[in-house]
């Protein structure tokens, strides 16, 4: 799809992937399941500190799917992503 992907340290911490194409930027984290508190702020942590407004999502095994979004961040189901032509 044309983006350059990097593992993100930032100054607000790890993001698993960050893409970008010329001015574009798209920040991901990654986990296998969401099934407790503790890993839902480790995973939408990170991307809560990030004051941008590019999209940011999170990707999961989880197979819920919701078109909302938790302050500004995106879960979607792995199973989703790989059936979208680009998102």
């Amino acid at each position: 799809m044309g983006y350059v992907v990097n593992v993100g340290a930032l100054r607000v911490g790890e993001v698993d992937f960050v893409a970008s194409k010329g001015v574009e930027r798209i920040y991901v984290q990654v986990t296998y399941l969401i099934g407790n508190q503790e890993t839902y702020e480790r995973e939408f942590g990170t991307l809560k500190k990030i004051k941008d407004n590019y999209p940011k999502y999170v990707i999961s095994m989880d197979p819920f799917y919701s078109s909302e979004s938790y302050e500004g961040i995106f879960h979607l189901p792995l199973r989703h992503l790989l059936t979208m032509a680009d998102f």
